[in-house]
């Protein structure tokens, strides 16, 4: 695991830490939420991840109270400043995060496009696609239409079940739109029977008019 993603990793345990404690408290959860999004503003001036990191790493608390006009005599003592501090950098590397997705699903239609291909990945996430967490996102370049296929693990039965979908994106962006399914979501335990929903769904919304 790089530096980056452990960095990522202790931002996500502060804001799952964060908030559990401060719901028995609905004024200490006011001020942490306000405090929270205060420095989130703060790091919207932060371009990217590994700026993100870096920022972090050279950075404390006070540091950041200060540079984002807070008045540090106004935080409560009761407040976590590490939870809040990681909680912050955790939601700005979402919002950075997403960017670079956005941004990545723009370069990918855009090449497809070009090459003449009927088809684009724009999304592409875990190594196997039986293996838990994958997802798949597959579009027609010409129509928007798009099949999202997932492996996820059941809570009820802690075993991989495989999923898949047909949705309406933009073509130009590969946004969601606010159509309805093109095909509802079905969810499958065997793996071969996934795949030939799947290749029917290929068939069906991405084949070439």
């Amino acid at each position: 695991m790089s530096e980056r993603d452990t960095v990522m990793r202790d931002w996500a345990k502060a804001e799952e830490a964060l908030y559990p404690i401060v719901t028995t408290r609905p004024d200490l959860y006011e001020a942490c939420t306000d405090l929270v999004r205060s420095l989130t503003d703060h790091l919207r001036n932060v371009p990217d991840l590994d700026a993100l990191v870096a920022t972090f790493r050279t950075t404390d608390f006070a540091t950041d109270v200060q540079q984002a006009g807070i008045d540090a005599s106004s935080v409560s003592p009761e407040i976590r400043t590490d939870l809040v501090r990681g909680a912050a950098y955790a939601m700005r590397s979402r919002e950075l995060a997403g960017a670079d997705e956005r941004v990545a699903t723009q370069v990918a239609i855009d090449r497809a496009r070009r090459a003449g291909d009927a088809t684009v990945m724009i999304w592409n996430k875990g190594e196997n696609e039986l293996h838990p967490p994958y997802r798949r996102v597959e579009m027609s370049v010409a129509t928007g239409k798009a099949i999202a296929l997932s492996t996820e693990i059941s809570p009820d039965t802690m075993r991989a079940v495989f999923i898949a979908v047909g949705i309406q994106l933009d073509p130009e962006t590969g946004d969601a739109t606010q159509d309805d399914l093109l095909a509802p979501e079905k969810t499958f335990t065997d793996p071969e029977k996934w795949r030939a929903a799947v290749a029917e769904l290929r068939s069906s919304l991405l084949a070439s008019d």
